[in-house]
């Protein structure tokens, strides 16, 4: 999982929370695999899964899928992809091609912090 310490309360922050992936809703990301193969895509949605929230233990639980919207460039099947954005910096995730220039990745990790 990747932390980035936030430089004003000094406490670790997820890049990949629900809440931050949110605020990239209408944004673009670029990506690209190990042959520097590139693409944009434009983030369509987050959609909150089940298990999202706390377990039953109070520990919380990031479960969601952002959808993207592929610019027709390039078909990038499923796989390991690099995506990179300001305000995500730059993490390896894995791609699901869902249909067309429609692309998927599903976020599940538990919080640590």
């Amino acid at each position: 999982m990747v932390k980035i310490l936030d430089i004003y309360s000094g406490v670790a922050m997820n890049p990949l929370s629900m809440k931050n992936m949110e605020k990239l809703v209408g944004e673009h990301v670029f990506l690209f695999d190990e042959s520097d193969v590139l693409g944009t895509f434009s983030v369509k949605s987050v959609t909150q899964l089940e298990r999202h929230g706390m377990d039953d233990l109070g520990r919380s639980i990031e479960h969601f899928t952002v959808d993207f919207q592929g610019d027709g460039s390039t078909h990038f099947p499923d796989g390991h992809y690099h995506f990179k954005h300001p305000k995500l910096g730059e993490i390896e995730l894995y791609l699901i091609h869902k249909k067309e220039h429609d692309y998927e990745v599903m976020i599940d990790s538990q919080n640590t912090w």
